[in-house]
């Protein structure tokens, strides 16, 4: 009963202090890019179809970056709340956000193709796919917060993860393609993986949820120095 008292007095706070601007921006793009073909009336193939969702989805992925950006981090930090429940607040409320923008993608695509088009386009693996890449964005940026003094790690994480893709097609062999068009016969081999990226992502997620043991130091430091390190518990 307390843990839920907490939440719901939580809730509003965390809302107001979230970035929204980079998070709607980023799936408000990802909607404009799923609604190229209807715009214009383009009949993509289903390969090219799947790879303007997936396209959506990275833009969405990139604004979700900045779901643990907080200005105020290390004044938080010293609240009774812990952090794990901070950031899952945080989490729950930017991924409603990535929910609502992933059906915004999905549902112009449906509205610009035809009954058999869309009927052959995987949905359901897409949206494994946008999960996955929404997960990486937020495990790094979960990371950059563990590791680091950092208050606003939504920029590097935002442009390290375009470079996702681009290095899966260029370093992963064949039989372990990640984007492959449907009906490949590697499909479902591919989707098994980004269900283990996806589980792999809450794994992170999970571990760098803890205050660490010994923290680092964001404060103004006398003389310019760099932040350090100071005792924990």
């Amino acid at each position: 009963m307390r843990r839920r008292t907490v939440v719901a007095a939580l809730m509003r706070p965390t809302a107001r202090s979230l970035p929204w601007r980079p998070l709607a921006g980023g799936w408000a793009l990802g909607v404009v890019v799923a609604a190229v073909p209807a715009l214009f009336a383009l009949e993509f193939p289903q390969a090219v179809l799947a790879n303007v969702v997936r396209a959506a989805a990275l833009c969405g992925a990139v604004g979700m970056a900045f779901a643990l950006d907080d200005p105020a981090r290390h004044t938080t930090g010293v609240v009774p709340v812990p952090r794990p429940l901070r950031q899952t607040l945080r989490v729950a409320v930017v991924g409603l956000v990535g929910t609502v923008g992933w059906a915004a993608v999905l549902g112009v695509v449906w509205a610009g193709a035809d009954a058999e088009r869309w009927a052959a386009l995987p949905a359901g693996a897409l949206t494994v796919e946008a999960a996955a890449l929404s997960g990486l964005a937020l495990a790094l940026a979960g990371t950059a917060v563990r590791f680091s003094a950092v208050r606003l790690p939504g920029p590097a994480v935002a442009a390290a993860l375009p470079v996702f893709p681009v290095a899966a097609v260029v370093f992963l062999p064949d039989e372990h393609a990640l984007f492959v068009p449907p009906g490949d016969p590697r499909w479902a081999d591919a989707h098994t993986l980004w269900a283990g990226i996806l589980a792999a992502t809450f794994v992170v997620w999970a571990a760098c949820g803890p205050e660490p043991r010994r923290r680092i130091s964001g404060g103004p430091q006398r003389g310019g120095g760099m932040p350090k390190r100071v005792g924990g518990r």
